[in-house]
């Protein structure tokens, strides 16, 4: 039995000092749902349009022979690439030269082992521009369509990406994503939204797992140098490595993380760091402490996931557009089973037929990460067996077990 719509008592856990805030949120949420009509939108599109063009026009530094040497050190430009997106600079160059003078002459780095880890990251910087491309549809629309069908039971999300990209789309400029905070019982398919987000944006995504690893302080800006196991951050290797500007980092089940005590006694929350990285004007020159490089992370797009807001910070919470996500109802469980596997027989490359009565039914019943597990071996199953039809016998069968395998996938 697929379970009722909505939250059962006890899934969703609201602090009594945040109740009026989550209210205001959701009476937001309603209202911004009834105004985005295509119209409103297009008048917000002409208008932002409007305006870059008169900023433009009206900045000197935009206009022909404009001194270079003003420009900060993670330069603020955009410009237009041969794979038709934009190229933004993303790593300080001057910050990658005094690395690799320290480096050269070693005044920074005691350990040779270290010294020769940060000149294998200085080697890697420079051999290659330090500009990096920003990913979105070409589409926005088929784009939304999809997610639509994807998640039928998340519309603000779908309209919380549909604007800022339409945005992009008609400005050139790069999609200003405000940081997301899927908020939601588990199993409701909140991880599996981020990563939906990543693949229409065309860019790689990124998990930290706060109930895993707990305190993570140094996982997103790396740990301190002189440390004997310090290692670069997450932000910086996803910056300095990939090829796109605007990853999916997705923070899950925040409300897990773990306060640590260092070694003096203070007591270190990992969720702090975030502060400064959901907001533009900090985010656009992090420092990784370990490379002590810094690099431009106002375009990552953050997907964040919870089950609950209790023991998250006012603070914290102002930064994300908060979305409460329901678990599906039995019509929008059928959509999602029917689109996560149409989308698993298509990157496998196999052609069975969508998946119908029982074996509909049990798909329905579990989360699109477990869908998509069996799906993957199912269809393959069926495929080897050059059927076209997905039976519950090769879900039984290609998972290895016998009967009463669904009985116990729950």
């Amino acid at each position: 039995m697929i379970g009722a719509h909505g939250f059962s008592n006890g899934l969703l856990f609201v602090p009594q000092r945040a109740e009026k805030e989550l209210a205001e949120c959701l009476k937001e949420i309603r209202s911004r749902d009834e105004m985005a009509q295509k119209d409103q939108v297009d008048g917000i599109l002409n208008t932002i349009v409007t305006a870059s063009r008169e900023e433009v026009a009206s900045d000197p530094a935009t206009s022909h022979g404009a001194d270079s040497s003003l420009s900060t050190p993670v330069a603020d430009v955009t410009v237009p690439s041969e794979q038709g997106f934009e190229l933004v600079a993303c790593v300080s160059e001057a910050d990658v030269m005094a690395q690799k003078a320290a480096t050269e002459v070693n005044t920074k780095f005691s350990d040779r082992d270290r010294n020769n880890a940060m000149k294998a990251v200085i080697k890697k910087l420079t051999s290659r521009p330090l500009t990096r491309r920003i990913g979105r549809p070409r589409d926005v629309e088929e784009s939304m369509k999809k997610l639509a069908l994807i998640a039928p039971h998340m519309p603000e999300l779908v309209q919380t990406l549909r604007i800022p990209l339409l945005v992009a789309a008609s400005t050139g400029a790069p999609p200003m994503i405000p940081p997301i905070l899927l908020v939601g019982g588990a199993g409701v398919g909140k991880s599996h939204a981020a990563l939906m987000i990543a693949e229409i944006l065309g860019v790689p995504s990124h998990t930290v797992s706060y109930a895993a690893s707990g305190a993570v302080g140094s996982v997103l800006s790396g740990s301190d140098k002189n440390w004997g196991n310090s290692s670069t951050g997450a932000i910086f290797n996803a910056l300095s490595d990939g090829e796109f500007a605007n990853p999916v980092i997705c923070l899950d089940e925040i409300d897990k993380a773990s306060i640590s005590t260092t070694v003096s006694g203070q007591e270190r929350n990992p969720l702090n760091e975030l502060l400064a990285l959901l907001e533009p004007l900090t985010a656009k020159e992090h420092m990784d402490r370990c490379a002590e490089i810094r690099v431009d992370a106002r375009h990552i797009v953050w997907v964040a996931t919870a089950n609950s807001l209790q023991g998250l910070s006012a603070p914290l919470l102002s930064r994300f557009k908060l979305i409460l996500v329901n678990k599906p109802d039995a019509r929008a469980a059928v959509t999602i089973a029917l689109s996560v596997t149409q989308a698993v027989s298509t990157q496998m490359g196999v052609s069975v037929k969508p998946p119908s009565g029982e074996v509909l039914q049990l798909l329905a019943t579990l989360t699109p990460r477990v869908m998509r597990r069996i799906w993957t071996l199912a269809a393959g199953w069926a495929a080897a067996n050059k059927r076209e039809r997905v039976t519950m016998n090769d879900i039984e069968h290609s998972l290895g077990h016998g009967s009463g395998l669904v009985s116990r996938l729950h």
